[in-house]
Parts: C-alpha cells; sequence; structure tokens
C-alpha cells in the first residue's frame, strides 16, 4: 500500500497538534489500515474512521487511484457523532 500526503493533509496533521491533540502520520497510516468504518465521500474519496480516545475519532478523507492511496485531509471528530449514524461502539 503506497500512501503519499498533499501539502494540506500535512498542515492539518501540524494544526491538530498545535491544538493538542498529538498525531503522528502513523496513526493516520493506521486509520487507512484498520479503520472501524469507512465512508463513501464526494468525489468518489473514501473516509477511514479510527477511534483515538473515549470522546475522539480521526476521519481521513483519501482517494485511490491504481494502487497509491492519497490523503486529502485529516480531521480530529467527536465519536458519538459518527457512532450514532453509523452503530459503531
Amino acid at each position: 500500500m503506497r500512501i503519499r500526503f498533499t501539502r494540506h493533509s500535512k498542515f492539518k496533521i501540524a494544526l491538530i497538534n498545535e491544538h493538542g491533540f498529538p498525531l503522528a502520520t502513523g496513526q493516520v497510516i493506521d486509520a487507512m489500515k484498520h479503520p472501524e468504518f469507512t465512508t463513501e465521500e464526494k468525489f468518489g474519496r473514501m473516509g477511514a474512521y479510527r477511534s483515538l480516545d473515549r470522546a475522539h475519532a480521526i476521519r481521513v478523507i483519501y482517494e485511490e487511484d491504481r494502487g497509491i492511496f492519497t490523503v486529502v485531509t485529516v480531521m480530529i471528530v467527536r465519536r458519538m457523532r459518527y457512532e450514532r449514524q453509523h452503530q459503531i461502539r
């Protein structure tokens, strides 16, 4: 699995770290490889979700083209919001 990060996704990871959520690129890759669930997003992109702690999860939006996965953006989200929508516990 070849993964590349856009400039925007690198910026978002740095911004998340500045706001007190220690997040490494390894965690982003882990969320993509072993998501708790995935969603189809706009423009043919995929969303991968993985818990970080009791209240938060990481949401990774990515594209796949010929075996190359491109991380478009990364977000920290509240678990409760997405678990309700997808019946995850």
